[in-house]
């Protein structure tokens, strides 16, 4: 099914033709990404709502979205809602498969490609005489998709980012859309404030409170009224509502944080099985960094209690790193400073946050710290041991699974521990957890 917008898809392709290098930006989303995967790996769930998620909604089909369901609402609340709705627990490999897919397909229709979990910016700016007509372009690239995945996706065609993701959601789902730049303008005045991108549900309560629900009001605001009000985001604000947005095609995705967690089938007491638990959650954050080429500077654990009390605790690392021995160092040192209440636990994450992307060159310490007496962050020279290590580590889990190599407390939860703690089962992917460790 596609839908269409009068006011902002332009049918005459040869409106493109005639401008030397223009800027183009192609945004490409996959519609209802986890569900749709279910939905596609199982038929029987075609045409039923689902969502999948464990504590609230990661995503729902849009036969769920028509009762008023959306990512981020608890499941209880949900199956009020909807009774007949089937709930999955996510499959984290599965669908990185399906988005690697759509990415390597990206790549060979763009020479400038931006990936994130289920969607890709991809740049076209200089390619008219490869595409002189880029909607028809795109629907190629649409069915290439379709016919290897099975997956349909959404496609936005603007002048810059913001345009070109912004026109794609009113052709939601399954459609095409795009947008002149004489079309711009008029988008945009009658366009609801809680729509511009870069305005979240606290940015947009600040803005209502003012009376300002319009991108057309927003704009009466100076740029040192949107910065006093709302920091630096208030600035990038005063540009967008006017159509700018200078953002580059091609750079990673560093997301702010990359969390690791799970709740347990029967509230946990023993400590050795906590950290157990805990040192597979942050080995499999860590490796995460690694992945994507990134080091974190801070780190947090989280727990809740048998009588939902919640904790959270949070330190800086000496130094940025995406290795396991500094992360699970700070980790266990956190759980431990927790354990003053007499209660059980029944869920424990890790989060590590001031992520970066690692530098090109590092820079050497004058006066390094002497091997025996530097703790899980080492000398340099025991750095680029674990470096070594761990990239031999991470070679062999890319190749055989995560759960070809565990660690020895690892093993340990698979034996499980009478009266504390139930066996745990694995696949070559890891441990079978009772909550998916989505990165969030």
């Amino acid at each position: 099914m596609t839908n269409r917008c009068s006011l902002c898809c332009f049918s005459d392709p040869e409106g493109w033709k005639g401008t030397l290098m223009r800027p183009l930006v192609l945004h490409i989303d996959i519609d209802a990404f986890f569900a749709s995967v279910e939905q596609l790996r199982n038929p029987r769930l075609a045409n039923h709502p689902v969502a999948v998620g464990s504590g609230v909604i990661a995503s729902c089909s849009y036969e769920a979205r028509q009762h008023g369901l959306h990512a981020g609402m608890p499941l209880g609340k949900a199956l009020r809602r909807c009774p007949s709705l089937i709930i999955i627990r996510g499959h984290e490999a599965v669908y990185r498969c399906y988005a690697a897919r759509l990415f390597e397909i990206c790549h060979r229709w763009s020479p400038l490609v931006e990936e994130h979990l289920d969607e890709a910016y991809c740049d076209l700016s200089g390619t008219e005489r490869l595409y002189p007509e880029p909607e028809k372009s795109v629907t190629q690239l649409r069915q290439e998709v379709a016919s290897a995945t099975g997956l349909t996706v959404t496609a936005g065609l603007g002048r810059n980012r913001m345009f070109a993701r912004l026109i794609g959601k009113f052709h939601k789902p399954d459609g095409l859309g795009s947008i002149k730049p004489e079309q711009e303008e008029e988008l945009l005045k009658k366009l609801p404030v809680a729509q511009l991108p870069g305005v979240g549900p606290r940015t947009e309560q600040i803005l209502v409170r003012l009376g300002i629900e319009t991108v057309e009001q927003m704009r009466q605001l100076s740029r040192p009224a949107l910065g006093a009000l709302l920091g630096r985001n208030g600035e990038i604000l005063y540009e967008r509502c006017r159509g700018e947005d200078h953002r580059c095609i091609g750079g990673r995705e560093v997301p702010r944080t990359i969390q690791r967690g799970t709740s347990f089938d029967e509230d946990i007491s023993c400590p050795r099985t906590l950290e157990a638990m805990l040192e597979y959650l942050c080995e499999r954050a860590a490796r995460n960094l690694r992945q994507r080429g990134l080091e974190a500077r801070g780190i947090a654990v989280q727990v809740v209690h048998s009588d939902h009390v919640r904790d959270r605790r949070r330190i800086a690392l000496d130094r940025p790193t995406c290795l396991d021995p500094p992360i699970l160092e700070a980790a266990l040192i956190l759980l431990r400073s927790m354990q003053g209440r007499r209660t059980a636990l029944r869920f424990v994450g890790v989060v590590l946050d001031r992520i970066r992307a690692l530098p090109a060159a590092l820079q050497g310490v004058l006066f390094e710290t002497a091997p025996e007496s530097a703790g899980a962050n080492g000398s340099w020279q025991q750095r680029e041991r674990y470096k070594r290590l761990f990239e031999q580590v991470d070679r062999i889990r890319a190749r055989h699974g995560h759960g070809a190599l565990l660690r020895g407390s690892t093993l340990a939860l698979l034996q499980g521990t009478p009266g504390s703690a139930p066996k745990l089962s694995r696949d070559r992917h890891g441990l079978i957890l009772r909550t998916s460790c989505l990165t969030r």
